[in-house]
């Protein structure tokens, strides 16, 4: 599965950026050499490609947000507990013991992330 690119939307907001990409894009694609002899899914691809490249030049992309402060390694581990539990109830053809496990080890890495966002947002 590929990764969808995330553009930054404020500054897609704002006037003079979306006429600086109408204008880009126009010019780009008009340089575009698009050969007749090619497949449709080829001369898309070469048009998608553009309005990309030109929408990271004139906007550029959002930088990725940052974990949260308050996941810590006792989030880590436990949330780490619940997916072996979850990957052993699933190899195990669903038995209720494992399900179980599961539901208990779910259960507990909720109640550690809520106690340790609780403590983050009161400090």
């Amino acid at each position: 599965m590929k990764k969808v690119e995330k553009y930054d939307h404020e500054k897609m907001t704002l006037l003079e950026k979306q006429v600086e990409y109408k204008t880009n894009l126009t010019e780009h694609l008009q340089e575009l050499t698009i050969n007749p002899d090619d497949c449709l899914e080829s001369r898309w691809n070469k048009i998608i490609c553009t309005i990309h490249k030109t929408a990271e030049e004139v906007f550029g992309k959002t930088s990725r947000k940052q974990p949260n402060d308050w996941f810590d390694k006792e989030c880590q581990e436990a949330t780490e507990v619940k997916n072996k539990a979850y990957v052993n109830m699933q190899q195990r053809s669903y038995t209720r013991a494992a399900a179980d496990k599961y539901r208990e080890a779910r259960r507990k890495d909720k109640q550690v992330h809520k106690r340790k966002k609780k403590q983050y947002e009161n400090n």
